[in-house]
């Protein structure tokens, strides 16, 4: 048995066998954890289950971060399965492509620059705020990834730049609230 072993955690953002978040919940599940994952969309559910499937679990839930009700949802369904979560493992991020391409101040829209907030920050404390009872008592943890573009200006990183720095003060105002709880709460900054 691994050092995870007996932990559940609810991983969101395994897209394709190359994604971070599936070498996350491969090396998890080696460790002895068990898994719950999520979809964005109907095209993505039957590649999710694919992958839980083989990391020995049928926990795939619908969840679009964009929406309230589904991350309400998420955690109500999950609670039917699970008494408790040990982590949540946040593996979000997203910009229209046209705003990563050229010159920051040219391709930035206001409409663009809030997506790439909703989704790959704000999210994260969403999932925090409906995810805290499950976690309560437990010393669990939240992990979500940044990137280097967070602290310095990268050719076509544009508008993630941006997000990935509010994501990453999001982690240490998240950690602020929730460690009295005993909730650990970290980025994993990746500098490829």
């Amino acid at each position: 048995m691994g050092f995870l072993a007996g932990k559940r955690i609810l991983v969101l953002g395994v897209a394709s066998k190359l994604s971070i978040a599936s070498g996350i919940s491969s090396a998890m599940h080696r460790e002895g954890a068990e898994l719950a994952f999520t979809y964005q969309t109907e095209k993505l559910k039957g590649r999710v289950e694919g992958f839980a499937e083989s990391w020995d679990s049928n926990l795939v839930f619908p969840c679009d971060v964009t929406e309230d009700k589904q991350i309400n949802d998420l955690f109500s369904r999950l609670s039917e399965s699970w008494d408790g979560l040990d982590g949540i493992v946040h593996c979000l991020a997203f910009a229209p492509a046209h705003e990563l391409d050229g010159n920051y101040v040219d391709v930035t829209t206001r409409e663009g620059f809030l997506n790439a907030h909703e989704i790959s920050s704000y999210s994260l404390v969403a999932l925090a705020q409906q995810g805290r009872e499950l976690m309560r008592g437990r010393n669990g943890s939240l992990l979500t990834l940044s990137y280097l573009g967070a602290l310095r200006s990268l050719p076509n990183y544009n508008v993630m730049g941006l997000a990935k720095a509010s994501l990453e003060a999001n982690v240490r105002y998240i950690a602020s609230s929730l460690g009295p709880e005993g909730t650990r709460v970290m980025a994993s900054q990746l500098a490829l």
